[in-house]
């Protein structure tokens, strides 16, 4: 069995100092909006030089792209293991709760840049159904099916990817809408409307 990779002394302080720069930039964004929020400030603030940064990002959308990838690490090792409802279906809900919980957090002003990211630098990450966040609901929605849930008359990885572009098209209308409705009930009503085409 192959072992973990063994990175050098250099290749560790650069992942170092590339993780410092995401943090700084995410606390940063507490006091700034995106567009206010520049390269200068972020690498005054974290101690580097501007070509670190670019040594490091190709951009503040490209530094987005990656910052994102946090969402995938925060489902992967701490929504799976702990939800709490007890059917299938609910258990598919409150993942998508979470979800939407995620970009309450985040907030609309960052969602908007995350969208506009997606398109124009992470369009590959994005889509990758091997990422965290689609796995842990594939996973869930596979479960479903086992447990007859849901119907197995459609494969598992296409329902999920249902899900995830009503979920991603809610976020974005909410946007659209400066968060003028209650993001998680709302997300959470057209999810179950859709997964009723799916039971036994």
């Amino acid at each position: 069995m192959e072992g973990k990779e063994i990175l050098t002394s250099r290749q560790l302080q650069a992942k170092a100092t590339k993780n410092h720069i995401m943090k700084t930039a995410k606390k940063l964004t507490e006091d700034y909006t995106y567009d206010a929020l520049s390269i200068e400030t972020i690498c005054s603030e974290a101690g580097v030089s501007i070509g670190s940064f670019y040594h490091h990002f190709k951009s503040k959308q490209d530094l987005i792209v990656e910052g994102y990838g946090e969402c995938d690490n925060f489902f992967k090792d701490n929504i799976i293991g702990k939800l709490k409802s007890q059917d299938e279906i609910g258990r598919i809900l409150e993942y998508i709760d979470n979800q939407m919980q995620y970009a309450i957090d985040v907030g609309i002003d960052l969602m908007i840049e995350v969208y506009k990211a997606q398109i124009t630098e992470g369009v590959d990450f994005f889509l990758k159904s091997s990422r965290g966040l689609p796995q842990g609901l594939l996973q869930l929605v596979s479960q479903a099916q086992e447990k007859g849930a849901i119907t197995k008359s459609q494969d598992a990885e296409s329902i999920t990817s249902e899900i995830l572009i009503i979920s991603r098209g809610v976020i974005y209308n909410w946007c659209q809408n400066k968060g003028s409705y209650e993001l998680r009930s709302y997300c959470r009503k057209i999810i179950t409307n859709h997964l009723e085409c799916f039971k036994e």
